[in-house]
């Protein structure tokens, strides 16, 4: 439903009546879980950045090792590949580590407010130019370069972390229906 107010159009939203534009959605759920979820996303993209910062300057031991190896499954971690910060091995490659980048930064900045849509567009992009630089290199066009393996994470990294933002803001409102009623 809508209402014109001032000459600009507005979409009213189940909550009580209230009128928002139509790029401010009003669901509590989405205000309430943004927050915590944006902080999972930045320990996650912090954490493949902290581990080996923390093995080279405190003596972790065991748990320097286990921390190392909660990656083992998400990135193949072939040496060429992966970047050396103050003397250690990260625990993932250059584009994982590009990735992580991305959730962590998307997560604290959370710029722009697009549409679902849009992110998910901008998400397809940031996968298909990561995908292009993986055939490029494995097909020998070009060498394993750093920088291009980050940008390209960082960038695919980024979209989903605000395509997951995004998708929690345009969650519709849970049921306002007694318990007795639901099925």
């Amino acid at each position: 439903m809508t209402s014109e107010r001032s000459g600009e159009a507005r979409v009213r939203h189940g909550y009580g009546g209230r009128v928002a534009p139509p790029s401010q959605p009003t669901f509590e759920r989405s205000d309430a879980l943004a927050g915590p979820l944006r902080v999972v996303l930045a320990s996650a993209g912090a954490a493949p950045w902290i581990v080996p910062l923390a093995r080279a300057w405190i003596p972790l031991g065991r748990l320097g090792s286990l921390l190392d190896a909660a990656f083992v499954l998400l990135c193949h971690r072939i040496p060429e590949r992966t970047l050396v910060l103050a003397g250690v091995p990260m625990p993932v490659c250059s584009r994982c580590a590009g990735i992580f980048a991305g959730v962590l930064l998307g997560a604290l900045v959370a710029r722009p407010h697009f549409s679902l849509g849009w992110w998910r567009m901008l998400l397809a992009m940031a996968s298909a130019s990561m995908l292009a630089d993986v055939v490029l290199q494995d097909t020998g066009v070009h060498p394993v370069w750093h920088p291009m393996r980050l940008a390209t994470g960082l960038a695919f990294g980024y979209a989903a972390a605000l395509t997951m933002l995004a998708a929690l803001e345009s969650a519709p409102a849970p049921s306002r229906r007694p318990r007795s009623e639901r099925a």
